[in-house]
């Protein structure tokens, strides 16, 4: 970024609207989960601690599973290259 792009005035009004209205959609999410979670009881949140541990070890094993076995690093395959000899050159 240049400097000629944090002053000119249209970038910046545009950034700051940016900026201003991911705030606001932040606070309007956490107020949600704040209100949702104060109505939820001690065993309520024990269950969902449970859920979620559950569900990160479930994503955790759909990673691996979706990368693939990794190949073990060791000998290549393929043909090894042979130096070649120039053309029309007896061999000493």
């Amino acid at each position: 970024m240049r400097l000629r792009d944090v002053l000119d005035p249209e970038w910046v009004l545009s950034a700051s609207m940016k900026v201003a209205v991911c705030l606001i959609l932040l606070s309007c999410v956490l107020q949600f989960v704040d209100c949702a979670l104060q109505q939820v009881s001690g065993a309520a949140w024990f269950a969902l601690l449970c859920f979620f541990f559950l569900l990160s070890i479930v994503a955790y094993l759909i990673r691996r599973i979706r990368q693939g076995r990794q190949q073990r690093p060791g000998a290549r395959r393929g043909a090894e290259r042979t130096p070649l000899l120039p053309q029309n050159e007896e061999v000493e």
